[in-house]
């Protein structure tokens, strides 16, 4: 692995691991998200947003969770979920924008978008 990318990986493990302290769960958008937070080491409840509707998943959510942290992609559609589910979940309990921008900003800053895109950092090259 190269350095750049054992550094971006360390960082989103970081990031992660204080998420994983701070709140009960966190949403994504699919399955291959799920794997991926998974892997940088996220212990806790994980939510698909792409499974249900936002009142299923708002229902769901607040039944399993007190802290929610939304980390659905960050392209124009993961943006515009993110603030429809965290908007009708804050009315059911806490969720946890600054664990959404922190992620957001280390994931963008090496331009990736989606969750997902962090995949190949957490494969092993031998």
């Amino acid at each position: 692995m190269e350095r750049e990318d054992f550094i971006e990986k360390n960082r989103l493990e970081n990031i992660i691991s204080r998420i994983d302290r701070d709140v009960d769960a966190i949403i994504v958008e699919g399955y291959s998200d799920r794997i991926v937070v998974e892997k940088l080491g996220f212990e806790g409840k994980i939510f698909l947003s792409a499974e249900k509707s936002v009142e299923g998943l708002v229902e769901d959510v607040a039944r399993g969770a007190d802290r929610v942290a939304v980390l659905t992609d960050f392209d124009g559609h993961g943006k515009d979920q993110a603030r429809i589910i965290s908007r009708e979940l804050d009315k059911e309990i806490d969720v946890l924008n600054s664990a959404r921008k922190e992620f957001g900003q280390q994931l963008t800053s090496q331009g990736r978008m989606a969750v997902e895109d962090v995949s190949p950092l957490l494969v092993d090259k031998e």
